[in-house]
């Protein structure tokens, strides 16, 4: 088996199985654990997985404070929010997570008929003052300024009052086998409750949050209706999450 071949199907198990092991690829592939140890060290090089001992992980997705990057001009991003806006349909309650492509969303909104807009996020809020048909909804709580949103009991249980028609998911880290995930605890439990709440969950993720994991399971992939992401996404993970019953969206 080839270099580049080998390497191929080592990420590929390592994407199907959540982790690997040096033992196990050995005898899977037909070499030498040292062959193998130099493989994993070669893809750790490229930032293609986490080198631990005995094996490799998949890639930690690293919290970047939104605070510092919510002004940048990122058109993979509004891009994504742009093909999104058409899952809005007249009289729905959507509900809007924080995140710079939900701010994108939430920029673009159509406002020439009526729906409900709920956010845990002041600053999606901000956007939406102004809009005589969208009725406007701001769930309160203690603010993860990071995140720039409300986390914790007290948003968790008004968001636990309101069924959401459509529900538009920021996501931080996506893995085909551990789920989506994030860096944050009380983060990770609000957004447990938007999905449990919510008809229809659409992603929202660029290509650089796929095949990351995180510090805290939110929920297994198959919980998304659909994932809009960027044309530049790898072929294969998208393959995977169709075959999981998510609708796969490119822009």
């Amino acid at each position: 088996m080839l270099l580049q071949e080998r390497q191929h199907r080592i990420l590929e198990m390592l994407r199907a199985q959540g982790r690997v092991y040096a033992t196990e690829l050995s005898h899977h592939l037909g070499v030498s654990e040292d062959t193998v140890r130099r493989d994993l060290n070669s893809l750790s090089q490229q930032g293609l997985l986490r080198r631990v001992h005995g094996g490799a992980l998949p890639c930690q997705h690293d919290l970047v404070d939104y605070r510092d990057r919510k002004d940048e001009v990122e058109p993979a991003k509004q891009a994504i929010a742009m093909k999104a806006l058409s899952f809005i349909q007249p009289g729905q309650t959507v509900l809007i997570d924080s995140g710079s492509t939900c701010l994108h969303i939430a920029q673009n909104l159509p406002t020439h008929f009526p729906f409900t807009v709920v956010t845990p996020s002041p600053l999606i809020a901000s956007q939406l003052i102004s809009h005589e048909n969208i009725e406007l909804i701001l769930v309160g709580g203690r603010v993860f300024k990071p995140a720039i949103m409300s986390v914790g009991a007290a948003t968790n249980a008004m968001l636990q009052e309101i069924h959401f028609d459509l529900c538009f998911l920021g996501v931080f880290a996506l893995h085909t086998s551990s789920g989506l995930m994030i860096n944050n605890l009380e983060e990770a439990q609000t957004l447990k409750v938007m999905i449990a709440q919510s008809e229809t969950v659409v992603g929202l993720a660029d290509a650089s949050k796929l095949d990351k994991v995180g510090t805290h399971f939110i929920a297994s992939c198959d919980k998304l209706s659909a994932l809009v992401t960027s044309n530049d996404a790898n072929k294969a993970i998208l393959a995977e999450l169709s075959e999981a019953g998510v609708e796969i969206i490119t822009a």
